[in-house]
């Protein structure tokens, strides 16, 4: 149990990373959070466990994978994000959702370099609150309609201990800004949330965010 507890703390914090959901945010220049998933948006039993801006933490789009570099953060200066976290328990399911506003062309890059992954690391493994796990991508469809470009992986990693870690990822583009969405589990079928929340995502970032 403790293994599942120490992968868990991993996945709750693969995507985002700052202070607690509940702590006061700095007012940012460019405030994305009203375009984010409210619970009201999720089933039933989510709560929200973390949240960032560039104000009060790191948001990490994409993940720390040193096996897959495709997946690093593609988060950096002159972008501008905000992301929350949401969990129904202790091994998840984890739902991350994130949008980051890039300076001009810059979503065109970060977006190629994501799809990438799909191609150039279809296998890895890498090292996980101290244990190995050995992660599979394979792609999953996405509708095309959400977005200029829009790609869907699942990452499912295996252990010597029999623990299964399952994301399911969907990344989209619309204009200068991308927006992410992570279903994370521990030792549990995947919620199939992202899948089912993508468009809920895109049509609020539209109506709550400017040129997206």
């Amino acid at each position: 149990m403790r293994m599942v507890h120490r992968l868990a703390a991993v996945a709750a914090a693969v995507a985002v990373t700052g202070s607690p959901a509940t702590a006061a945010h700095a007012q940012a220049a460019e405030d994305l959070r009203p375009a984010l998933l409210t619970p009201a948006d999720l089933p039933e039993g989510f709560v929200p466990v973390a949240a960032a801006t560039n104000d009060d933490g790191a948001v990490t789009i994409g993940g720390n994978f040193p096996g897959c570099p495709s997946l690093d953060p593609v988060t950096g200066d002159g972008t501008t994000a905000a992301a929350v976290t949401y969990s129904k328990g202790a091994v998840g399911p984890y739902l991350t959702d994130a949008l980051v506003h890039f300076p001009a062309g810059g979503a065109v890059t970060a977006m190629d370099r994501l799809t990438a992954a799909v191609t150039t690391c279809k296998s890895f493994s890498q090292e996980l609150a101290g244990i190995t796990v050995r992660f599979t991508l394979t792609p999953a469809q996405v509708p095309a309609t959400l977005g200029e470009k829009a790609f869907g992986v699942r990452m499912t990693g295996d252990t010597d201990f029999g623990i299964a870690v399952t994301a399911d990822i969907v990344a989209i583009r619309r204009g200068d800004f991308v927006l992410w969405l992570n279903d994370m589990t521990v030792g549990t079928t995947g919620a199939g949330l992202v899948g089912t929340l993508a468009k809920t995502a895109a049509d609020r970032c539209a109506q709550q965010v400017k040129g997206c």
